[in-house]
């Protein structure tokens, strides 16, 4: 009997390892040779725009987005996202024991589509504080003067009827074809600088007897000035970690992220070179970006927009996948995105009699 209850209780030990074992493997747990032990395994979930598009884990096909990947060994894996017809992405990606690594990646075309916003040309662009509204000035054609084109999240591709580009103000009460731009803090006014005159305009209306403020523009200047400094502030102390909080009230100019969980900021090295790095709040994460001219941010919160002498890029926030979008000329290096993040916008114009004056063109990110 003894020995008949010593060979059933090992019997139910091996059972019970054994299911504990399966169990473990179902959970996605491993058998580790080299630690000998069960380890566990982590998970890689990637999510694409477009989706559909095929991962590749260290040079092997493994699946397509939008997809999870389970069971996978605790390490650093090289993931590639190729889809025809857009700009493969490639990112190094540690998996750890238990976690899900979360990849959302968003493709830009390899051939973008480029076409035109404005036909009368378009001269002195200036975007507004929020880049809901862009102010310009027209020289030619019936109506010269100052324009303002609205720009909306969920309008197509053209211009819609109920946010055409609009006068604001005409060159027969001054002459605005040199004329400096300044937008207000909140983007409702424009200031237009004329020789020695200052025009205080209303951004949604033809402003039929513009406001000379020339003998008080001191005064709303500082008032400007002010305003941007108590928000700037008030973004700042927000900022829970002290060390990233200092580094953001110690620079005289930073750029924050759409959703303002990052800012971006260039500082000077000793070397005289230009260093810009990305902070993100949410991580507690630092990041150094491609140098380039000018450098602003998707509205995506997850992106930059690179613009060089001739050439537009896009970066991830980690300075990582540099897609260039677009090659070619374009004025003062001006670009600015759509609020959706569908599109660019450049200036530009074409060696022809009929397109040789600078006008807006779009370029297609989707």
């Amino acid at each position: 009997m003894n020995k008949r209850l010593i060979l059933t209780l090992a019997f139910l030990a091996i059972v019970i390892v054994s299911a504990g074992i399966a169990i473990f493997l179902a959970k996605g747990y491993t058998i580790s040779p080299t630690k000998g032990r069960i380890v566990g395994t982590g998970i890689i979930s990637v999510a694409s725009e477009p989706d559909s598009a095929s991962v590749y884990i260290d040079g092997h096909l493994t699946t397509a987005t939008n997809a999870t990947i389970p069971s996978l060994s605790p390490k650093t894996y090289t993931i590639k996202v190729i889809k025809e017809g857009f700009i493969p992405w490639e990112r190094s990606v540690e998996v750890k024991e238990g976690l899900v690594s979360e990849l959302k990646i968003t493709l830009f075309p390899a051939i973008p589509t480029i076409y035109p916003l404005t036909f009368t040309g378009v001269f002195n662009p200036t975007l507004s504080p929020d880049g809901s509204k862009l102010a310009y000035i027209v020289t030619a054609g019936k109506k010269p003067g100052v324009w303002v084109w609205t720009v909306s999240r969920n309008q197509p591709i053209s211009f819609a009827r109920s946010s055409q580009p609009h006068q604001i103000a005409s060159s027969q009460t001054a002459d605005f074809s040199n004329a400096l731009l300044k937008w207000s803090p909140d983007s409702k006014q424009v200031l237009a600088t004329v020789a020695s005159n200052n025009y205080l305009l209303d951004s949604e209306n033809l402003n039929s007897d513009p406001r000379d403020i020339t003998p008080t523009l001191a005064v709303t200047i500082k008032s400007w000035e002010d305003d941007v400094k108590v928000k700037e502030i008030a973004r700042i102390d927000s900022i829970k970690d002290l060390k990233y909080r200092k580094t953001a009230s110690d620079s005289s100019s930073i750029a924050w992220a759409p959703d303002e969980t990052k800012f971006m900021m260039q500082s000077n090295k000793e070397t005289g070179s230009n260093t810009t790095k990305v902070y993100d709040l949410e991580l507690s994460k630092e990041y150094t970006i491609p140098y380039a001219k000018s450098q602003l941010w998707l509205p995506d919160s997850k992106h930059i927009i690179l613009a060089d002498e001739s050439t537009i890029s896009v970066v991830d926030i980690d300075g990582t996948n540099k897609a260039v979008i677009y090659a070619g000329t374009f004025k003062d290096n001006f670009v600015f995105p759509w609020p959706d993040s569908s599109r660019l916008v450049i200036i530009s114009s074409f060696p022809t009699p009929t397109a040789s004056e600078p006008n807006l063109y779009g370029i297609n990110l989707r």
